[in-house]
């Protein structure tokens, strides 16, 4: 298994732990079942590029891998639910928001911006996306 391969399986790990927390929310269990089925097939799709990691992309995921062990709320849970997927995306050098037909988000049936090749405007990580080459 490739060095990539194996940090998406810690991240998709962490993820449905993530997620498996989250779920202790009655009232938001289908927007968290969904979540998850968006963006953890996104996260695998992450896993085949053929790309090497860039540089110091392991340390940054196995950080936020981190970062979301330590998440005890489930209404926090949620919030992360949704951002550590881009997180990971963009130390990859991937996306998880692929334009149509470009790529997992897209292809594996996660979510995506609509067709753009510019970061939604609601999104969280707009600001550093942007500045990626």
């Amino acid at each position: 298994m490739s060095e990539r391969a194996e940090l998406i399986e810690r991240a998709t790990a962490a993820y449905d732990a993530l997620a498996d927390l989250a779920e202790t929310v009655e009232d938001e269990w289908q927007y968290v079942a969904d979540l998850r089925a968006a963006y953890r097939s996104s996260l695998e799709g992450l896993a085949t590029a053929a790309e090497p990691l860039p540089a110091d992309a392991a340390e940054a995921v196995e950080e936020a891998i981190a970062e979301i062990g330590l998440i005890a709320d489930p209404h926090r849970a949620i919030d992360w639910l949704s951002i550590f997927p881009h997180v990971v995306a963009l130390a990859l050098g991937g996306d998880v928001d692929a334009p149509s037909g470009e790529g997992p988000g897209d292809e594996h049936g996660g979510p995506t911006n609509g067709g753009s090749d510019e970061p939604d405007d609601d999104n969280p990580l707009r600001i550093l996306l942007e500045g990626r080459s």
